[in-house]
């Protein structure tokens, strides 16, 4: 367990993800296969709407849970290293500078819990919010997809579509290199933020050396201070939920406006999901990673409508350029952030 390399450990990671996320689950192949064709579909209706170009999935693979959590675990490595990293940097000054070496253990339990959590609850990363790695695959929780089709009172292949038009919207918006290079930023602000607790955290370390399933039972939960005091941290953590609700809200406009000539029914689906699905809740959090939550995206959302109403469509399309995008602050100040952005373009 301690002699995997890289900050991350990533075989550990699996390990709990699997755990969380229980059996593989059959996959019923003609709702796969159509899942896989309204990906492609939903790629060109998302570039119509875009203002701006991104390249189609390298491969688009329906999955179970199990599977999904599996690929995650790569795909969100990059989040949690700041948080190995800061492990060790806390710890090297401390004297429980012994405990360097369970700084990628930590980050593994911490994405492993976090992508078994959700394997089974989200459609796909458009729900968590969070960048995927490099790969720019398209990876979709098929079996979420086809109990949400059973669920809403809307006929399933709008469903379906929907999920496809989400999921490739988050690939594209992260498809910007700023939006990639600020995402690293906050959510490395966030992790410098944060204080380790180190009596909270030898009392969970003690008997991994023992018991190494026990890996399984530590409380990852920064919100109650038990890994992590987090206290001087809320500023950090705010900016960074502000900037992946602001994304997340990028993503779910391009679906609303992809979707509203092929999908009669998409407010129906859109306000079910997310009554159904919050990700704020303590239930849904996962040791120091930050997902979006619903408040965060719909402002979001609502930020973009009220500028493009304000102020115009050729408005709006500053919003995707580097200098446009929003301060977490202005995500709730649609007129200081024209005032910052609009009023020396002589284009506007």
């Amino acid at each position: 367990m301690f002699s995997r390399p890289g900050p991350v450990n990533v075989d550990l990671a699996r390990e709990v993800s699997r755990h969380l996320a229980g059996e593989p689950q059959l996959l019923n192949p003609w709702a796969s296969e159509e899942l896989i064709e309204l990906v492609r579909l939903a790629e060109y209706q998302i570039s119509e709407a875009a203002p701006f170009s991104f390249p189609p999935a390298s491969t688009v693979i329906p999955l179970g849970p199990r599977e999904w959590g599996d690929a995650m675990v790569e795909e969100f490595a990059p989040v949690v290293e700041p948080f190995a990293v800061r492990f060790g940097e806390g710890t090297t000054a401390h004297p429980l500078g012994m405990l360097i070496p369970f700084g990628p253990v930590i980050a593994g339990a911490q994405l492993g819990t976090m992508t078994g959590v959700m394997s089974g609850r989200v459609i796909g990363a458009c729900e968590t919010g969070l960048p995927t790695g490099p790969s720019n695959r398209t990876l979709l929780v098929a079996t979420v997809i086809e109990d949400l089709a059973d669920q809403l009172p809307v006929d399933g292949r709008q469903v379906r579509m929907w999920a496809a038009l989400y999921e490739t919207a988050h690939r594209a918006v992260f498809s910007l290199p700023h939006l990639r290079d600020l995402f690293s930023t906050f959510n490395e602000d966030y992790a410098s933020s944060l204080k380790l607790a180190p009596d909270s955290l030898m009392e969970q370390l003690g008997s991994i050396g023992n018991d190494p399933s026990a890996i399984f039972q530590m409380d990852l939960d920064v919100e109650g201070a038990d890994l992590f005091d987090s206290s001087a941290a809320e500023p950090a953590r705010q900016n960074l939920n502000a900037f992946l609700g602001m994304t997340g809200g990028m993503a779910r406009w391009l679906v609303a406006k992809a979707g509203a000539r092929l999908l009669p029914d998409i407010d129906t689906i859109a306000s079910e999901r997310e009554g159904a699905l919050d990700l704020s809740d303590p239930a849904m959090q996962t040791g120091a990673i930050v997902t979006a939550s619903s408040e965060a995206v719909a402002c979001g959302e609502a930020f973009l409508d009220e500028v493009e109403g304000r102020f115009g469509p050729a408005a709006a399309q500053r919003i995707w350029q580097p200098d446009g995008f929003p301060t977490p602050d202005e995500v709730h100040d649609p007129v200081g952030w024209a005032a910052r952005v609009l009023l020396d373009d002589p284009l506007w």
